[in-house]
């Protein structure tokens, strides 16, 4: 605003004005009103002004919307730099932080749940924003010696919810998975003898086996102690296998533990601890842990740490229950099992297939059911 229009607006103001001088200063006043109307309308197309006011208006507009996309720009840095700062502060927060103990609700899950679970590792994707965390969990499983990944589980977390859970598989999907009995429930489940009969000599299999009559964990040992085979996992009896009488006593959502004890991070030893300067007299820290020493026919060792499994979980089962799309009703497993011991239906077993099928003639085995077979992978037990 010129000195010389800054004159005639206060003089306008005051009164000053009379006779041509007030009636040009009012079309000037005008003209102004218009322009601001059509910057704030958009309506420059329809306004009587020539080219070059046209051009100068334009060139307004670009500006504004120019500086309006780079503030929003900004805003939406900032607000990016600042959420990723509070979602690691949030994932990182307690001892153990949250983003641990997320994973191991996730990976504890899927060792009771799944047979072939203690196989899989959750990894924590790098760079999470909003609050959101994503943890991919391979899904894998053992034929004879060899570990073969099949598919992987994708996480998807709010804050600590479980918004989504996705679940991809590597290859061809069979149309029918095996699944235990329970004793004496009268099944007409027939097992897979004749499959593995025409099985060749130099393949693997990988098979669930049901037995008979509930036994212990040292019987089950025991049942294949002389047999190349490997023992994978065991189903346990949770009280809850049988109650449904329109499956005929098969199992679909099976509890157990793999044949080696399920360890927490509390259970870890320390073996080694470094610490280095850093940056501004800060600290590094890097730690060594193993853990336990675990000799196998310790069964109460097995037993005690799934039991500190499914407590654990119990503390986090609505999110362990998401895992599985399902209700794990903990309270009442753990209380039955505390009751009444620790006793199994069935185990996963891997190993030759010829010594599988010699398990035939074994009065303790109800139904066996093959869950894959490869060709020879296995080490000679003996060398």
């Amino acid at each position: 605003m010129n000195d010389s229009f800054q004159k005639k607006l206060e003089a306008y103001e005051n009164g000053e004005l009379s006779g041509k001088d007030l009636e040009e200063f009012e079309k000037e006043l005008e003209k102004l009103e218009t322009y601001q109307s059509f910057l704030e309308n958009d309506e420059m197309d329809d306004m009587p002004l020539d080219q070059k006011e046209k051009q100068i208006i334009k060139k307004g507009k670009w500006k504004a919307r120019i500086q309006t996309t780079y503030f929003v720009i900004l805003l939406f840095i900032g607000f990016t730099i600042i959420t990723s700062i509070l979602t690691s502060v949030y994932y990182a927060w307690g001892d153990p932080d949250r983003a641990e103990v997320l994973r191991n609700v996730v990976d504890h899950t899927l060792t009771v749940t799944n047979p072939y679970g203690y196989l899989s590792h959750s990894s924590l994707d790098s760079g999470n924003l909003y609050f959101n965390m994503e943890l991919t969990t391979p899904k894998k499983k053992k034929i004879g010696d060899e570990i073969i990944e099949v598919g992987e589980y994708k996480s998807h977390f709010i804050f600590s919810f479980l918004r989504m859970r996705e679940e991809n598989h590597f290859g061809s999907i069979s149309q029918s998975s095996p699944s235990f009995v329970f004793p004496g429930a009268g099944s007409d489940m027939t097992s897979d003898w004749r499959k593995l009969e025409r099985l060749p000599e130099g393949t693997v299999t990988s098979a669930y086996v049901s037995f008979t009559d509930l036994l212990d964990t040292e019987e089950v040992y025991e049942l294949f102690s002389e047999k190349e085979i490997d023992l994978l996992w065991l189903a346990v009896d949770s009280g809850a296998e049988n109650a449904d009488e329109r499956n005929l006593g098969v199992i679909f959502n099976s509890i157990g533990f793999p044949s080696f004890p399920i360890w927490h991070d509390d259970d870890m030893i320390l073996e080694s601890r470094e610490e280095e300067k850093g940056l501004f007299g800060s600290s590094v820290i890097s730690e060594g842990y193993s853990s336990p020493t675990y000799r196998e026919g310790d069964y109460d060792v097995l037993h005690q740490q799934f039991l500190k499994t499914l407590t654990f979980l119990q503390e986090h089962e609505n999110l362990a229950s998401r895992v599985i799309f399902g209700d794990l009703e903990l309270e009442h497993k753990i209380n039955y099992l505390e009751k009444e011991g620790i006793k199994h239906y069935g185990v996963v077993i891997t190993g030759p297939t010829k010594e599988i099928l010699s398990l035939q003639e074994n009065d303790n085995i109800s139904v066996l059911q093959i869950d894959e077979s490869r060709l020879w992978n296995w080490m000679n037990r003996g060398e």
